[in-house]
């Protein structure tokens, strides 16, 4: 019998900016636009703001792994 063997596979995080619709591939949340240097809003920016103190905003943007299908805003992002 063949042995298979399941590959863990990072997550690629794909965004589109909203402003000059620039795609962006990424592992982790894009902070800011690399075409036009719109700032963007964490996923889930509502339930995580509660949390924010301070000048520590990176804590915020996830690695790609973390997310999963329903954290995205369809449209703007999908996971790869």
């Amino acid at each position: 019998m063949k042995e298979t063997k399941i590959i863990d596979k990072e997550k690629m995080l794909i965004r589109a900016c909203h402003t000059c619709m620039k795609i962006t591939e990424s592992f982790q949340e894009i902070e800011r636009c690399s075409h036009c240097k719109k700032a963007f809003l964490p996923l889930r920016y509502f339930e995580k703001i509660h949390d924010f103190k301070g000048k520590n905003w990176q804590k915020h943007f996830e690695d790609a792994h973390d997310l999963e299908e329903e954290d995205l805003i369809k449209g703007l992002f999908v996971l790869w």
